[in-house]
């Protein structure tokens, strides 16, 4: 650090028209220090201080003088790092606001005390004179203001995207610049400033806009460098007048590249990134907005078919309720046969076997009408059941035996599960009725229904295995999609399978899947033993 601070404020003040420690020429060192310390944080003071004193030696100023300024620029480094800190500014620069904000503490903060404490010492050591105080106190504000503002922010950026440079269309860029600046100051003779910033400020302007802000801060500085050696060999437009007047145009065409071109480009490419962020914003909302109304489609879809689960139970119930007079008129007159038969000693094992048969019959039809009344009001509580017993229950619900149906049953009839006892039936009856209906369109022979109830830690799993040749493949994707069925007689709505999925996930928490396995398809329910429900 000390040797930059060194080198570049010999180069700044050889191009000075007078060869001394205030110039009002683009102070570099300044830039460089500014930079270091925003980077590498404030342990950076000792090579500023070093670089400082050596650089005021080197101009002839006496030893005590030196090491004042040496502290005044030391210390300004540190206000530096304290300030941008404390207002949160982003030393990447990735907004309008850090860059104004770099700005506003140069040029209003930094520079003021630096040029203010400088200065003074200078008088204090009788190196300026009481009628040189105000120009002195101007020309090292000034100078050193523009030397931050044009270096400062170029290396920040550097620093910030040394991963991520073009190298190639950088240096092609760099040197269309160098030979623009070149032709523009040191050979064709153009004596108008207006015209100059016409060529070079909209050029400037695009670079910012289209390549970033890194690559327009570099062009400024290669525009800075060239305009200021042109204005040191007395030539170009900047040496057609008095010396002072030279410099103070010099310095108000850099000063204007760097606010204009900087600030439009900042505040570009902060507007170009709200944009995108705006429309990533949108694209996850549309997203999100699709994927609630999708949820919200499933859960009316759920609420209505449930509704019409409870309509057909009280449907049912009353069903029931009208059937169950007659049922019982049935059995008591069974009853009274059976007391006439054995007080008429009458032995015909035929009759008694058929009003037997009689009864079982009228219990089964009590019983399947109370069972389907119970199963279409959907549970509104999870509650623990026997899944083996549901299975069967379910078996004799669809009458397996009359469908001419083989089932094996197999599992531990203890296991229990905490969930909705009913959905649960409905899942299992869907998929069994499915498998049945599979069997009367591919004709199979011998068909068997492979049911296998089993548990680990944590869940409890139910596999229905059919022996039906399986699912397509172009279907077995698509089997829970709505009004999709493999059914080709038509009679299906294609809902069953997508209502059974959607009770297992949706409502209880767990999984529904089905594979082709042992030429048919297995149908797998797996539920959480303990459930998931608040």
């Amino acid at each position: 650090m000390a040797l930059v601070y060194y080198f570049a404020g010999i180069l700044s003040l050889s191009v000075s028209n007078e060869n001394n420690i205030v110039t009002i020429v683009i102070f570099a060192a300044e830039g460089f220090a500014l930079a270091a310390v925003l980077l590498f944080g404030r342990s950076i003071w000792p090579g500023i201080f070093i670089g400082q004193f050596l650089l005021a030696l080197n101009q002839d100023i006496s030893l005590l003088p030196s090491l004042g300024i040496a502290m005044v620029n030391t210390l300004e480094a540190l206000l530096a790092w304290k300030i941008f800190r404390y207002f949160g500014f982003n030393k990447d620069l990735k907004s309008a606001k850090d860059l104004f904000g770099l700005f506003f503490m140069i040029a209003f903060f930094l520079q003021p005390f630096s040029a203010f404490f400088g200065t003074l010492i200078l008088y204090s050591a009788s190196i300026v004179d009481s009628h040189e105080y105000l120009n002195t106190l101007f020309s090292w504000w000034f100078g050193n203001t523009l030397g931050q503002m044009l270096w400062t922010p170029m290396l920040l950026l550097l620093y910030a995207n040394r991963r991520n440079l073009h190298i190639f269309e950088f240096l092609l860029t760099g040197f269309f610049f160098i030979l623009l600046a070149y032709l523009i100051f040191m050979v064709l003779p153009v004596s108008n400033l207006s015209i100059i910033i016409l060529i070079t400020l909209p050029l400037s302007i695009y670079i910012a806009i289209k390549k970033g802000l890194l690559c327009a801060s570099v062009m400024i500085g290669i525009l800075s460098l060239v305009s200021i050696y042109a204005t040191y060999r007395n030539v170009g437009i900047f040496s057609s007048m008095s010396m002072m007047d030279n410099i103070i145009n010099l310095n108000f065409y850099i000063l204007s590249h760097i606010l204009i071109v900087l600030g439009v480009g900042a505040l570009y490419t902060e507007a170009k990134e709200a944009k995108e962020a705006l429309k990533k914003l949108n694209l996850s909302l549309e997203s999100e907005i699709k994927t609630q109304v999708e949820t919200l489609n499933r859960q009316n879809i759920l609420m209505i078919q449930q509704a019409k689960l409870a309509s057909m139970g009280e449907m049912l119930g009353m069903i029931a309720h009208q059937w169950r007079q007659p049922l019982n008129r049935i059995n008591s007159n069974i009853a009274v046969l059976n007391s006439v038969i054995e007080e008429k000693d009458f032995d015909n094992p035929m009759l008694k076997k058929k009003l037997e048969n009689i009864k079982t019959q009228t219990r089964f039809m009590s019983d399947t009408i109370e069972d389907f009344s119970s199963f279409f009001h959907p549970d509104k509580k999870a509650k623990y059941f026997q899944p083996y017993i549901l299975v069967q229950k379910a078996l004799t619900l669809i009458d397996i035996k009359n469908q001419q149906v083989s089932a094996r049953l197999q599992g531990d009839t203890d296991i229990k599960v905490l969930s909705y006892k009913n959905e649960y039936l409905q899942v299992i009856l869907s998929i069994l009725h499915n498998a049945i209906e599979n069997f009367a369109v591919t004709h199979t022979t011998d068909p068997l229904l492979d049911i296998v109830l089993k548990e680990d830690d944590t869940h409890t799993i139910l596999s229905i295995q059919d022996n039906g040749g399986g699912i397509r493949h172009e279907k077995i994707e698509t089997i829970f999609d709505p009004f999709v069925t493999t059914n080709q007689s038509g009679k299906n709505s294609g809902l069953g399978l997508y209502m059974a999925k959607l009770l297992i996930e949706e409502s209880m928490h767990g999984t529904l899947d089905v594979s082709n396995r042992n030429g048919g398809a297995c149908f797998t329910i797996t539920l959480p033993k303990g459930g998931s429900y608040a």
